[in-house]
C-alpha cells in the first residue's frame, strides 16, 4: 500500500473512538479553556503572569506581600481615642495596682461594718441597762413609799366593829362628800352614827336615804330611828 493511501485514510479507521466519549472529551476541553480565560482576566493572575521587562526571563516573579504595613498593624493593636491619638495599652502592673486598690477598699468597708455593729451592740446594751436601772429604781421607790390607803365603806364598818366610832364617822363623812347622791352611803353612815349613839345624825342620814330612794326598808329604818329619838327626848 502506498504512502498516499495511508495518509488519506481517516484516523478513526485505525483507532476507533466512541462518539459519546469524544463528546465528553470535547466538553472537558471547552470547560478548561473557559477556566483559563477567566483566570487570565483576574488582576492577580495578570500580575503573576506579567514579567517585568528589566528582569531576565529565568528570574521568577515574586509573590505580592500579604503582611500588613507596620503602621497598619500598630493601628489595629492600639485603639484610637476620640481626638485621634492612640490610647496607651494597659499593663499587668496597672491591673494589679487596681486590684490592690479594690481589695483595700473592700477591707476598709468590712472594718467599718464591723465597727458599726460593735457600736450598735454597745448602744443597745447601754439602753437596756438604763431601762433596767430605772425600773429597779421605781420598784424600790414604790416599796419604800407605798401609796396612801384609799378609805372606803368597809373601813367604816371595820372601825365600828373595833369600837372606834369617831374614826368610823369621820371616814364616813369624807366618803359621803364624794357620793352625796348615793342612798346606801347615807344608810351606812346613819348606822355608824347610830352605833356611836348620835341619834340626831343617824335620823338625818336615814331621812336622806329615804328621800333619795323611798323604799319600804328605808321607810322602816326612818320610822324606827324617829321613835328612838322621841323616846330619848320625851
Amino acid at each position: 500500500m502506498s504512502n498516499t493511501e495511508k495518509s488519506s485514510r481517516p484516523a478513526s479507521a485505525d483507532y476507533p473512538v466512541d462518539p459519546a466519549e469524544r463528546s465528553n472529551q470535547e466538553a472537558r476541553l471547552r470547560k478548561a479553556a473557559a477556566a483559563g480565560a477567566t483566570a487570565s482576566k483576574s488582576p492577580l493572575a495578570a500580575l503573576m503572569l506579567q514579567r517585568p521587562a528589566s528582569l531576565p526571563a529565568s528570574q521568577k516573579v515574586e509573590e505580592p506581600q500579604t503582611t500588613l504595613p507596620k503602621s497598619a498593624a500598630s493601628t489595629q493593636t492600639a485603639p484610637e481615642t476620640s481626638n485621634g491619638r492612640s490610647a496607651p495599652g494597659i499593663t499587668n502592673d496597672e491591673v494589679l495596682a487596681e486590684l490592690r486598690k479594690i481589695s483595700a477598699w473592700a477591707d476598709l468597708q468590712r472594718k467599718l461594718a464591723k465597727c458599726s455593729l460593735v457600736l450598735l451592740a454597745g448602744f443597745v446594751a447601754v439602753v437596756v441597762g438604763i431601762f433596767m436601772r430605772m425600773e429597779q429604781h421605781l420598784t424600790t421607790n414604790l416599796e419604800s413609799n407605798p401609796p396612801p390607803h384609799q378609805s372606803d365603806w368597809y373601813d367604816v364598818e371595820r372601825n365600828v366593829r373595833l369600837g372606834d366610832f369617831e374614826k368610823a364617822t369621820a371616814i364616813g363623812e369624807e366618803l359621803i362628800l364624794k357620793t352625796p347622791q348615793y342612798p346606801e352611803a347615807h344608810e351606812r353612815l346613819a348606822k355608824a352614827y347610830l352605833a356611836a349613839g348620835n341619834l340626831e345624825k343617824a335620823k338625818e342620814h336615814y331621812a336622806e336615804a329615804f328621800r333619795l330612794f323611798p323604799s319600804e326598808e328605808n321607810e322602816k329604818s326612818l320610822s324606827a330611828i324617829e321613835k328612838r329619838v322621841k323616846a330619848a327626848n320625851p
